[in-house]
């Protein structure tokens, strides 16, 4: 039996909530699908490090967040490229962008969300 799932938009609200509550600032580049859309976040720290965090369903269990290879991605127009492909390979993709103050920190939050 499959367990019951929150919906990929409540995911987004209570990630914007988090976001604001740690000091941040959070931007929904494009919304997915509402019920079950996959959700990557271009995490931006005070540091200015990007980082890439992609929810992904998992077929043996909750979704689950895995940080994706930010190497090949030095400026707004790779980043922007990167984030089209994802999107033309799953319309159903939520992209959120978050500033905040301590990224590591965020992130640790974050994997406890899911």
């Amino acid at each position: 039996m499959i367990a019951p799932r929150l919906a990929a938009h409540m995911h987004i609200g209570a990630i914007r909530r988090l976001c604001e509550r740690e000091g941040g600032f959070a931007t929904i580049l494009a919304k997915g699908d509402q019920t079950a859309g996959d959700i990557v976040i271009i995490l931006r720290g005070r540091d200015q490090q990007l980082r890439l965090i992609r929810r992904a369903a998992s077929w043996d269990g909750p979704p689950s967040w895995s940080n994706l290879d930010t190497q090949h991605i030095e400026n707004e127009q790779e980043l922007e490229s990167a984030t089209a492909k994802m999107r033309a390979v799953d319309q159903d993709l939520w992209l959120i962008e978050l500033d905040v103050p301590q990224a590591e920190r965020f992130i640790a939050l974050l994997r406890d969300l899911v």
